[in-house]
């Protein structure tokens, strides 16, 4: 908005721990002091949060006398678009979930350069001014590369958030990336024992990461708790004992706890859905699974009329500058260089790929709708789902 000549007055959330903090110079207040303060006459507001949340936001709004796209609107209709970048084409596990588990599927890259870095967010602010979000991972670990910092502060300077996800198995760049205060970080986790984790995380040691944990916690304090760390655990059948665990570290820590379903990769479910058999790599993670590879598809094919969950997610740029149709599936590129490409080109290309339309012919635009699945991944975090839950 600032890079656009446009000032925030103030954010609203219902959080109570962010109310009367500060956050890039802008204070946090709670919706009651937003409604004592504001009113349709002297403002306006933009909701900025996920669809269903956006959607009660806009319900609380209208009850109190705003009206939609006049004194309130979706931040996404400035920014529909949310790109992701691979900075990194390299990963040091192999999770079974992942495609990263079969080296004929896909092999390791190289990095994505800061120069080539500064090429593609240039690019993409013109192609898309209100961009204020950049993911820097598909498949690769992204702080395995060295000039992360400093891609993280080249986004900074132009009002751009990182976003990370991480292993964090191997952490040798992680203080000078915590050091550059990312908007947020991601670790991903399967489990609290090397019993289940190491399962899962094929490759990771959880020995490792609850080491390096500690070591994430005090560079998070150090810096001021500036980074958003999202603990997201993946929920399977085996580690579902462990997820009290998780939320006392994350109280403890002060990271957000995030359940999730674990899935397998949209590649090892289109293997599966034309030949019937599931890749060897995919077994241990399926066998794992809360809902059965089947249950979820049957649940797609439910809704497959309705529009694609990552329609948004363009563009999808590989760390060699390739543009992929897709953040979920392997490179089948429509491009090979993002530099080179007119924005309106690529949607066209994306829209039009045979990757598209394969995955739709068979209902996988609608495979990880975590949102689906939300209430019952609740009822399992907090216990109330039943005894049986591990066995559905």
């Amino acid at each position: 908005m600032k890079r656009n000549s446009i000032n925030i007055a103030g954010y609203v959330d219902i959080d109570r721990s962010l109310w009367n903090r500060q956050i890039g110079g802008v204070s946090v207040i709670s919706p009651e002091r937003f409604f004592d303060n504001y009113n349709p006459s002297n403002s306006f507001v933009l909701t900025a949060s996920v669809d269903k949340k956006n959607a009660q936001i806009a319900e609380v709004l209208e009850r109190n006398g705003w009206r939609k796209n006049e004194s309130f609107s979706d931040i996404q209709k400035f920014n529909p678009f949310f790109p992701t970048v691979e900075i990194t084409g390299i990963c040091n596990l192999r999770c079974s979930s992942c495609i990263r588990s079969d080296k004929n599927i896909i092999g390791n890259g190289k990095y994505m350069s800061f120069e080539d870095y500064k090429k593609v967010i240039d690019k993409l602010i013109y192609d898309i001014p209100f961009l204020y979000l950049v993911d820097l991972y598909i498949w690769g670990e992204p702080i395995l590369n060295k000039d992360l910092p400093k891609i993280i502060e080249y986004n900074k300077s132009l009002g751009v958030a990182s976003g990370l996800s991480t292993n964090l198995n191997k952490i040798d760049n992680l203080p000078g990336v915590m050091a550059a205060r990312p908007a947020q970080l991601r670790v991903s986790v399967s489990g609290m024992s090397s019993e289940t984790y190491d399962l899962t995380h094929t490759g990771g040691k959880w020995t490792k990461v609850e080491q390096n944990l500690k070591v994430l916690r005090e560079l998070r304090s150090r810096y001021n708790e500036q980074t958003n760390v999202e603990f997201y655990f993946h929920i399977y059948k085996h580690n579902i004992h462990e997820i009290e665990s998780a939320k006392s570290l994350c109280r403890e820590y002060g990271f957000r706890f995030h359940p999730s379903l674990a899935i397998l990769f949209h590649d090892f479910v289109l293997d599966y859905r034309k030949t019937g058999m599931l890749n060897p790599n995919a077994k241990a993670a399926a066998d794992l699974m809360v809902l059965d590879i089947d249950t979820l598809i049957d649940d797609c094919d439910e809704y497959s009329d309705k529009n694609c969950i990552l329609t948004r997610i363009i563009p999808t740029i590989n760390w060699d500058l390739s543009v992929m149709p897709c953040c979920t599936y392997t490179p089948s590129l429509i491009h090979s260089n993002y530099l080179a490409c007119d924005f309106e080109e690529l949607m066209h290309l994306r829209t039009n790929s045979r990757q598209c339309s394969d995955c739709q012919d068979h209902s996988l635009h609608r495979w990880n709708d975590q949102m689906r699945y939300s209430t019952l991944v609740t009822e399992i975090a907090s216990g109330s789902a039943g005894p049986d839950v591990a066995s559905v």
